[in-house]
Parts: C-alpha cells; sequence; structure tokens
C-alpha cells in the first residue's frame, strides 16, 4: 500500500467505517486508543485517513468495539 493509496475514496470509506464503528461501540477515541494500548492519536489518525491500518490492527479494532472482522469487511465492500 503506498501513500497514494490515503488519498483514495476506498481509505476515505474504510476511515468513516472505522469511526462509525467506534462511535457505534459508545467508545471516544481515548477509550479506544487505551483499549488498544496505543496513544489517541493513533485513533485520530485512522480515523483521519492519514495512518495506514493492516488487517491485524483492524481485527484487534473491530474486537474492541465487539464487530467481527468479517462483518465490517461486508460494510466496507457495500460502501464502495
Amino acid at each position: 500500500m503506498s501513500s497514494s493509496t490515503l488519498y483514495t475514496k476506498e481509505n476515505e470509506v474504510l476511515s468513516q467505517l472505522i469511526r462509525e464503528m467506534r462511535n457505534a461501540a459508545g467508545l471516544t477515541q481515548a477509550a479506544c486508543a487505551e483499549a488498544l494500548g496505543k496513544p489517541q492519536s493513533y485513533v485520530s489518525k485512522i480515523e483521519g485517513g492519514t495512518q495506514r491500518i493492516d488487517l491485524i490492527q483492524l481485527k484487534e479494532y473491530c474486537a474492541i468495539c465487539s464487530v467481527s472482522l468479517t462483518t465490517f469487511v461486508k460494510r466496507f465492500e457495500s460502501k464502495l
């Protein structure tokens, strides 16, 4: 994934869905970051679309939000 993928429709959709998932779980960025063992800026950058996230990190994010990775990917694909 090159830096140019940060500025694609796909990355915009991914960032939006991650943010929506966290909000639906009732988590603040700070609470989500604490559960991930990361600084709040990490969550902010992912949700802002400036930080890439790999599959393992996405799976952890989903688990914290009580959403299966499969469900998340289906949502992602339906938004594209």
